[in-house]
């Protein structure tokens, strides 16, 4: 058994053990309250946000990785199909989240091109929403788990719908600072790009053929590291969900319900 595979048994063993795990978490974030409350300081500010965060990625793991895997009866190959995925998007965020924080904390210096910091920054406050829009399909589905389940197997819905949130990131500050879109070349490159990514997205909900969303899949990463170059990182989630998409499109495959 390879690691991946380990990786996404520890999600499925984490998951069952949830009313053990979740009260425990936010007992935790109730506690980071209380310490920042009596000596407010950005450490303290860093553990609320790094315990709730850690909450609501339980949460994600159940309703996203561990739904699918049960779903496919634990077969191994989406077992490990859904451990990398996790593996890869939890490494990624939490890297950024550290990175942040420590530069925030003054541990480490900020990178030396003002306008990565920029999209790094621009990517905290944006951080519950984009946790909220992930979510909110899959809690919806718990209750039509019929249609939630015959969607995904119809179309590579994750794939569809990461690519329109990274596209709706890119398209904000164009959208917000409208009046001076071509005042700006890096206002119209996130216009461009967030047209770009949203059309890429649509495609495989009128052709989910296997073949395409692979191809598709392959752009939307390629994209997502391009948006480093000539969007201001893409406003950091906007490349990170663009990858992710990618990943989803590239894995999926047609199933019968």
């Amino acid at each position: 058994m390879d690691f991946f595979t380990k990786f996404g048994f520890i999600l499925i063993n984490l998951w069952k053990r949830k009313v053990l795990v979740l009260p425990i978490l936010f007992g935790l974030n109730l506690l980071s309250w209380i310490y920042f409350w009596i000596r407010p300081s950005l450490l303290g500010f860093a553990l609320i946000i790094l315990t709730l965060a850690i909450f609501l990625t339980v949460i994600f793991i159940g309703v996203i990785p561990v739904a699918i895997i049960e779903e496919n009866n634990y077969r191994v190959d989406v077992v490990r199909s859904m451990g990398l995925n996790s593996f890869v998007s939890l490494i990624v965020i939490y890297a950024l989240f550290i990175y942040v924080s420590l530069i925030l904390m003054a541990v480490i210096k900020p990178p030396p091109l003002l306008i990565v910091m920029m999209a790094l920054l621009f990517a905290l406050p944006l951080t519950p929403f984009v946790v909220l829009a992930v979510l909110v399909p899959p809690l919806v589905g718990y209750f039509m788990k019929a249609r939630w389940r015959s969607l995904r197997g119809r179309i590579p819905f994750w794939g569809i719908y990461l690519g329109l949130l990274s596209a709706l990131i890119l398209l904000l500050l164009p959208i917000m600072y409208f009046r001076v879109l071509f005042v700006s070349v890096s206002l119209v490159d996130s216009f461009i790009m967030g047209g770009v990514v949203t059309i890429l997205s649509l495609i495989p909900l009128f052709y989910p053929k296997p073949f395409i969303c692979k191809v598709l899949g392959l752009v939307m990463i390629f994209l997502g590291i391009l948006m480093w170059l000539i969007v201001a990182g893409g406003l950091t989630w906007g490349s990170v969900l663009s990858i992710i998409s990618g990943g989803y499109l590239y894995d999926w495959k047609p199933r019968s319900t």
